[in-house]
């Protein structure tokens, strides 16, 4: 009895499977035909001292792939997704976050900063992982395994130093120039130095170098290094956050009374800091400049209204900040780079054999123009930085607002020859 009630028992179990079998094979299917999901991994600072202007840049670049590009224009067969890894700006953390994010088999990375991807070194290439940075580096022109969205640290200390003797022989000052820089005591610094350098080796009877002075990261005491660079007519600053404000506030209760000169992860992004740094003698915000590549919230050009429209609909709580701010417009910068590498990969390989190779190849082949930057936006075997021309930016204490100045400097001491 018990042999007939086990037998009947396993008849039905068969019954149901035999039934069910349609079913399951229809899921499969479904499953082998859904989209290609493009795993990006994002190694960056969101906490520490980048991170006021870090989170919102990121946060734009992931909501223009996981949000604008679906229902405006979609990647076909592909969905993107993203996930992180936090370096608090701690470059012991590069290695280990680069592997952690290997580990959860992404695709290809998103590293804004420029050390972070010169300190993972060949393991790009050993590993098939496309890399796209905010910022490039001399030593990773010629990687074909990354790419950055705008030109060299050093470029951005080239550009400052080319604006700066511009703009002296535009007031109709004489005699040498007095410069000084104050960095950290990382290697971001060291490369600032270097494009500044090239310009005063290039017209050395223009300058006069009152020296580098460095600060620990975090730091925001600067009694000695104001004393040391209050008679410079300008300072180049290449620190970023409280670090920046702390700096400028100090700088004028000291009686600094010369300019500041930033490059993009300076004023750019950290404005809405020093502007509260400074909330109580704003009219001493004079003199405040920075270079970039991008255009501005006040230009009258399709990208800038792109940028609107994204806040309009996915940030319009954060309006006031995100408009202070680069944050945006590097963001969904960033973000159509990764588009135009993905939308070839889609083309040569087709969506469903997407692989490292072909989203490499796909970022190496980008060669477009977005109106509004100095340069079209091209990879060559000597140079994967897109952008490299800069402006100077001015902030108009009266309007409070960023005024862009009208000409480009393209660094040439330190752009490779096409």
């Amino acid at each position: 009895m018990k042999r007939k009630r086990v037998g009947l028992a396993i008849m039905v179990v068969l019954v149901t499977l035999l039934v069910a079998l349609p079913t399951l094979v229809g899921c499969a299917r479904k499953e082998e035909g859904a989209d290609r999901v493009i795993k990006i991994g994002v190694l960056a600072d969101f906490t520490g001292v980048a991170g006021y202007a870090m989170k919102p840049t990121i946060q734009a670049t992931e909501d223009y792939l996981a949000k604008v590009l679906p229902k405006t224009d979609p990647l076909k067969g592909v969905k993107v997704e993203f996930t992180h890894f936090n370096t608090e700006l701690d470059y012991s953390k590069t290695v280990p976050g680069y592997l952690e994010l290997k580990g959860r088999g992404v695709d290809m990375m998103l590293i804004p900063n420029a050390q972070d991807v010169e300190l993972i070194g060949d393991r790009l290439a050993k590993d098939s992982m496309p890399v796209v940075s905010s910022m490039g580096l001399q030593s990773k022109l010629a990687s074909e395994w990354s790419l950055s969205t705008v030109s060299t640290v050093q470029s951005q200390g080239e550009a400052a130093m080319l604006f700066i003797k511009d703009q002296w022989e535009k007031d109709g000052k004489s005699g040498p120039i007095k410069v000084g820089h104050l960095g950290y005591t990382l290697t971001s610094t060291d490369y600032y130095q270097q494009g500044i350098d090239l310009v005063r080796n290039k017209y050395p009877d223009k300058f006069t170098w009152a020296g580098l002075e460095r600060g620990m990261l975090g730091n925001v005491a600067w009694g000695s290094e104001v004393i040391r660079l209050k008679s410079c007519d300008y300072i180049i600053v290449s620190v970023a956050g409280p670090m920046l404000s702390s700096f400028v506030s100090a700088a004028r209760s000291g009686g600094y009374t010369g300019a500041f000169v930033t490059g993009m992860e300076g004023f750019a992004g950290f404005f809405g800091l020093v502007r509260e740094a400074m909330k109580g003698s704003p009219e001493k915000l004079y003199g405040c400049y920075y270079v970039a590549w991008w255009p501005w919230w006040n230009e009258d050009v399709p990208f800038i209204q792109e940028c609107l429209d994204y806040i309009d609909t996915y940030a319009a709580g954060q309006a006031d900040a995100l408009l202070e701010s680069s944050a945006v417009i590097s963001g969904l910068g960033v973000g159509k780079v990764l588009e135009a590498g993905i939308r070839t990969a889609i083309k040569n390989v087709g969506a469903e054999n997407i692989d490292g190779a072909a989203l490499k190849d796909g970022l190496r082949a980008i060669d477009m123009e977005v109106e509004g930057f100095g340069d079209v936006w091209k990879v060559t075997p000597t140079n994967n930085c897109l952008s490299w021309s800069q402006r100077a930016f001015e902030w108009n204490v009266t309007e409070s607002q960023w005024v862009p100045k009208p000409t480009y400097y393209v660094p040439t001491l330190s752009k490779p020859a096409d």
